[in-house]
Formats: C-alpha cells, sequence, structure tokens
C-alpha cells in the first residue's frame, strides 16, 4: 500500500519498534486529500491541529484508551502534477514497544483515505 521515500520530510523513526514513517500517492487534488483526512482525524483523534496550511502539516493525538497514552501522527501533505502525496509518522511517545498498534494506525488511515477519496 504505501512506499518508502528517501526524502520523507518527516523526521526519521528511532531504533525502537514504537514508531512507523511512510508514504502513499493519491490520484486526486491536495485540497480533496486534506478535507478526507481531516474527516478521519476528526472521527478517530483525541485531538488535531493544522500547523502549517500552506504547506499543509496536521499534528494529530491519538489516546491509547486502557493506558491512556498518547501517541504522536504527523502528516504532510505535497502535490506534485497529477497525485498528492501523503507522508505520514506515527510514534509512541513512552515506551519502545507499542504491540504493533502505530503500524495498524498508519495502514487504517490510509485505507481509509483511499476509500474515502474513491468515493
Amino acid at each position: 500500500m504505501a512506499k518508502k521515500r528517501q526524502n520523507h520530510p518527516l523526521p526519521p523513526c528511532p531504533a525502537t519498534p514504537n514508531c512507523v514513517r511512510t508514504s502513499h500517492d493519491f490520484k486526486a487534488g491536495m485540497e480533496k486529500v486534506f478535507e478526507k483526512l481531516t474527516h478521519i482525524f476528526e472521527d478517530e483523534a483525541h485531538s488535531f491541529k493544522v500547523i502549517d496550511p500552506k504547506r499543509i502539516e496536521i499534528h494529530a493525538v491519538y489516546r491509547i484508551p486502557i493506558f491512556h497514552f498518547k501517541d504522536d501522527v504527523d502528516v504532510i501533505i505535497e502535490e506534485s502534477g497529477s497525485k498528492t502525496t501523503v507522508y505520514i509518522r506515527s510514534a509512541s511517545r513512552l515506551g519502545a514497544y507499542d504491540l504493533g498498534v502505530n503500524r495498524r494506525r498508519v495502514k487504517r488511515i490510509l485505507r481509509k483515505l483511499n476509500s474515502k477519496i474513491s468515493d
């Protein structure tokens, strides 16, 4: 589903398995991708804010229900020609292991985004 890029604008993940960073291209305009992504964050995230509306940089916070740990999700959306690239990074704030939560979250966000764009 996602392609890794060497020019990824988000910080690399640490050597621990509690972080995932990837990107995915969509055949849709940046405005549509941004709109659909904000709907996903409104439904799922504890909170989110648009950091830079020109570059379209978003920061969302997810809270793990049982332990109330917080995870950070950062997204940068860039448009190039007929494609829009979503760069995404999800990382736990505490601990070295997340039992795959961040990886599943990123896959779910990208799958939902793809589905919403296809509608």
